[in-house]
């Protein structure tokens, strides 16, 4: 049984290009937010780290937990599952990546979700990776799946 939702930010939540969230992203995360403890694990290297901080400030009450660093490392979604009081069989992780965040996710025993949209569509899976619980277009596709 799911209990929380890590999202990636940038290609999951924030549209890169557009420098702005998707514009679902509010609307999935307040759907989202009443049945699951919900957090957002961000690699926040960029010139356009200040609007990304603007944009999450708009949907920060709809999480619990929001690490942003130079990297993704399993150490954070381990820190963010103890903080949400989670197991990792009970949480899905969202991300538009194979080879740094499904791969991750997969090997700390989450649900996976991989967005195959936008920048990384034509990344794929392989046995370093493992393959995502889910696979789907844009983040709104969760509010069917789940």
């Amino acid at each position: 049984m799911i209990e929380a939702i890590i999202f990636d930010w940038a290609g999951t939540l924030y549209d890169k290009d557009k420098k702005d969230l998707f514009s679902c992203s509010e609307r999935v995360l307040r759907e989202l937010r009443k049945k699951y403890k919900l957090a957002v694990i961000s690699k926040a290297v960029s010139d356009s780290v200040e609007n990304r901080l603007r944009q999450i400030n708009r949907i920060k009450r709809y999480f619990e937990v929001i690490i942003a660093d130079a990297d993704k490392t399993p150490e954070q979604f381990i820190e963010c599952m103890r903080r949400l009081n989670v197991r990792p069989e009970n949480t899905l992780v969202v991300d538009d990546r194979t080879l740094r965040g499904i791969m991750i996710e997969n090997k700390l025993g989450c649900l996976t979700t991989w967005i195959q949209n936008e920048e990384y569509a034509h990344e794929i899976t392989n046995e370093e990776t493992g393959e995502p619980t889910y696979k789907i277009n844009s983040v709104e596709d969760l509010l069917t799946i789940l």
